[in-house]
């Protein structure tokens, strides 16, 4: 039987028992005299209010800042500078083998900083704390900010302005206190609900009102920061759809000089801007003239009659159609005029025309003392550019001819002259006087001034009336005049109205819907031609948008963590001024689902909406809000979008109370807290699920993602090493919220200990116990007394004795090495000490080995013989070990003079 794995088994045991030994990791803090200690507050920014917060830690750290355990239990003091602001017990206990003690603060519901310190065997360390928001400062770089949704408004109408600050670079800033920002404005056209707006301390705005008089005009408002010396104004046109004025049209502009002719004198009120309106009272009209006989009496007769003339309430204008005897009157610029009190006056002209053609049975100009010439006929239609809807309003359609001047001159085809009026006809260069300054014949005035005796005084292709020679009618059997409109829901045709024999003109009624936009009113007459008009339907009080106004800016939304964000809603008339609304408007607001109102009587309405779709990310931070008007008959044409850039208002932040962990310590706290734009402390009003993540597993894991609870701006999360030195990142993340990342060092708490061989030569022969000497230091170069040095090899290769043993008090131990076969020996060890990290090296050694002559492991040898090797072996590690109390100097001049012996 072979005696070799016997021996071996036998020699490991009472090697094992003699010489093992196995390290602790904590610490005796009285052997140690280069340890700290450190206090860590994390959070350490808390919101105020009473109440106990476990966030206080002490710890031990080694002389490399790595958290070390202790082997006894330890006393800490700790106070507060104020234990008014956060409270701290009077002492706690880092207990044995713990990584480090934890203790609870108190805040109350005051403000302000105070600081924490620990006291360890006058070891003492401190952190500052603070609750609350006290700070008093705003950031240098400010701006001023004042918003509206509209630089225009009506009379009597109100509509919503922010205030805000924000930083060079567009960071809206949350209010550290309460900041006051004084409103100055033209007080005579309008006026602020408050001289004062208060942005609140933790609020990013403020916002007021601002009320509009009855009186139009061009008005201001300036907001004022005193502090920091800003200021800013915006500008605000008030203006009226209430009637402010008349207008006066006369149709058509040229009437025959005759006996017994008609006028249309159309009066309308029209409001600031010029847009015809509708009355809300009565507004009686008096007419006067520029030519007192003949029209200027009539228009007195009918100012004075009992039934006065007037624009009655809720209509837009009255039309005055009288009888006057022109046959005497044979002039331009016949001007008409109308007054009304509290409205001025407004004033028309027309002209008159000296000769009456009549259509004959062609529909051709009949002998009228000169000779027919061959024109072109057409209809011209005559409006108001302008009509408001649901009105009643009136156009007036002519026939006219259309003149020629090549027909004027010459002669015909068969040699008669063609003859014109005199007073038409152009005189000769030769007549002229150069010298004259008076003019002296009608063509020589402008066209303006020139009296038209006939169609040969007008200028190429412009129209001169012709009469009827029968009446003509829009309805019956047979239809002579067709007025149509282009777009039946804006503008109705009531009455195609008629012309009557020896006039050239009539009038058509139309009325106008609620629908509003262009519209034109074509006539076309038999044998004559068509003409048309183009005039806009308009409601300058309809409302054509409804606004979503952001109170942070136009295109800025500024949400909190739970998605909540302000808005107003408000509604505009064509003029984009705030539209008070006759009837309480519903629309829905979509990604955020929120159905919002703008009451009756109202021009906006004030909203908070929440929306779960809200993600932050450095690629993706516009959205789109959408507006749709909800319920009966709702104006589909109302509906719209807005483009928004999403800020959040807070972020998770991360921290962790010490700057190294222990990589040898598993169990690791780190914080994740809610936090503003400013590190202030955030309350969200519900849970909100943090994902925390790490760059490398292999050093750091982190095990679940934690929530933190509403009402509690923190919560603390697990943190586990791997026994791995190194870094990684720690990345947290929450829906709504900007994530932030921190940077994280695990580190060993103890010294490595390194390992050097003194005395073996690169080959040694096999069969032959060689000793050499093992050193132990630190990473300073210092050697390390009383380690314990475990050596490994395969016991095929080699005998080590003893395979276990201490350093001395020089760091250094004796060791025998056999090899029992080459070509080469490896083996392993390992140094371990307490307070130190575990050492370790491999070596490898050539072995001059010859060809065996046979296998020594093979002998058959007597058991006692056996024994009695096993007691040598033991003897030698008793001498080693007494060599190993030796200091490193002596062992190693001992171990020269052997060598020269």
């Amino acid at each position: 039987m072979k005696t070799k794995k016997p021996i071996l088994f036998l020699l490991a045991t009472i090697l094992l028992f003699s010489g093992t030994f196995s390290p602790v990791s904590a610490q005796n803090l009285e052997a140690l005299s280069d340890y700290s200690i450190k206090l860590a507050i994390s959070p350490s920014h808390l919101e105020s209010g009473v109440s106990e917060h476990h966030i206080g830690y002490v710890f031990v750290l080694s002389k490399f800042g790595v958290p070390i355990t202790s082997s006894n239990d330890v006393p800490i003091s700790l106070s507060s500078d104020d234990p008014s602001i956060a409270y701290v017990p009077n002492k706690i206990v880092l207990k044995a083998n713990e990584e480090f003690a934890s203790f609870p603060v108190t805040t109350s519901e005051k403000s302000g900083s105070t600081t924490i310190t620990a006291n360890l065997d006058g070891k003492i360390t401190f952190q500052k704390i603070d609750v609350g928001t006290d700070e008093t400062y705003l950031p240098d770089d400010l701006i001023l900010e004042l918003n509206l949704p509209t630089n225009n408004m009506h009379v009597n109408s109100k509509m919503p302005f922010t205030v805000f600050l924000k930083t060079s670079d567009g960071v809206i800033v949350r209010a550290p206190n309460d900041v006051d920002i004084l409103l100055d404005y033209d007080g005579l056209l309008a006026t602020t609900n408050s001289q004062i707006l208060t942005i609140n301390s933790g609020d990013y705005y403020a916002w007021g009102t601002i009320s509009a008089y009855d009186k139009v005009g061009n008005t201001f408002i300036r907001a004022i920061h005193e502090d920091s010396g800003l200021d800013v104004a915006k500008s605000i046109q008030i203006s009226s759809t209430l009637p402010t004025s008349l207008q006066l049209s006369i149709f058509p502009k040229l009437i025959p000089a005759e006996f017994d002719r008609t006028l249309n004198i159309f009066v309308s009120v029209v409001d600031s801007d010029g847009n015809p309106t509708k009355t809300p009272n009565d507004i009686p009209l008096d007419f006067f003239s520029s030519e007192q006989y003949p029209i200027g009496e009539n228009l007195d007769k009918i100012s004075k009659q009992v039934e006065k003339p007037m624009i009655k309430k809720d209509q837009f204008g009255y039309l005055l159609q009288q009888k006057y005897s022109l046959q005497n009157l044979l002039a331009n610029d016949i001007l008409i005029g109308v007054s009304s009190e509290g409205f001025g006056t407004a004033t028309d002209t027309f002209r008159t025309i000296g000769e009456s053609i009549e259509m004959d049975q062609r529909n051709r100009p009949s002998d009228n003392n000169f000779d027919d010439k061959n024109y072109d006929t057409t209809v011209s239609v005559f409006g108001l550019s302008k009509i408001p809807s649901n009105a009643t309003a009136f156009f007036t359609y002519q026939l006219s001819m259309i003149e020629e001047d090549g027909d004027d001159d010459g002669f015909r085809p068969d040699g008669k002259e063609i003859r014109i009026h005199p007073e038409c006809l152009q005189e000769s260069d030769e007549s002229n006087d150069e010298d004259s300054e008076e003019i002296t014949h009608n063509t020589e005035l402008s066209s303006e001034d020139i009296i038209l005796y006939s169609i040969d005084c007008l200028e190429e292709d412009e129209l001169y009336p012709i009469q009827s020679n029968e009446n003509q009618y829009s309805d019956g059997f047979v239809q002579k005049i067709n007025v149509i409109s282009s777009d039946d829901q804006k503008a109705t045709i009531v009455d195609g109205g008629k012309i009557l024999s020896s006039y050239s003109y009539g009038t058509s009624t139309i009325s106008t819907g609620q629908k509003t936009g262009p519209v034109k009113i074509s006539t076309s007459i038999n044998g004559v031609g068509t003409g048309s008009f183009t005039t806009e339907v308009i409601n300058t009080l309809e409302q054509k948008e409804v606004r979503l106004f952001s109170p942070t800016g136009f295109d800025n939304i500024i949400f909190d963590r739970d998605g909540f964000f302000d808005m107003f809603l408000i509604a505009l008339d064509a003029k984009e001024r705030p539209k008070i609304m006759k009837e309480t408007g519903k629309y829905l607001i979509t990604p955020t689902n929120g159905l919002v109102e703008i009451k009756k009587d109202d021009t906006f309405t004030f909203t908070q909406l929440r929306s779960d779709s809200f993600n932050i990310s450095e690629s993706e931070t516009k959205i789109v809000l959408n507006v749709e008007p909800i319920g009966e008959n709702a104006n589909l044409n109302l509906q719209g979008s807005a483009n928004f850039i999403t800020h959040p208002t807070s972020q998770i932040q991360i921290s962790i109370p010490v700057e190294k962990m222990n990589a040898d310590h598993q169990e690791n706290i780190g914080i994740v807290q809610l936090v503003d734009l400013q590190g202030n402390p955030v309350i969200p009003k519900f849970d909100i699920k943090s994902k925390i993540t790490s760059s490398k597993d292999s050093v750091v894991r982190i095990l679940e993602n934690v929530m933190i609870p509403a009402g509690s701006s923190y919560t603390k999360f697990n943190i586990e090493t791997t026994g791995s030195v190194g870094n990684a990142v720690i990345s947290a993340s929450a829906k709504g919220v900007n994530g932030t990342s921190i940077y994280v060092t695990t580190a060993s708490s103890q010294s490595q200990l390194k390992i050097f061989t003194g005395g073996l030569d690169s080959e040694i022969p096999v069969d032959k116990p060689i000793e050499f000497k093992l050193f132990v230091d630190d990473e300073n170069a210092d050697s390390v007394s009383g380690a314990s040095i475990k050596i490994s090899a395969n016991s095929e290769d080699a005998l080590i004795t003893p395979n276990v043993v201490r350093t001395g008090s020089d760091g250094s131990a004796i060791v025998s090495l056999t090899a029992l076969k080459g070509p080469d020996i490896s083996f392993e060890i390992i140094a371990t000490a307490e307070g130190y990290a575990e050492g370790k090296d491999s070596f490898t050694v050539n072995v001059d080995a010859p060809e065996p002559v046979f296998d020594s492991i093979d002998l058959d040898l007597p058991e006692w013989i056996i024994y009695i090797v096993i007691g040598g072996i033991l003897m030698v590690g008793v001498v080693v070990f007494m060599f190993l109390r030796k200091s490193k100097t002596n062992l190693e001049e001992e171990w020269e003079e052997e060598e020269e012996l």
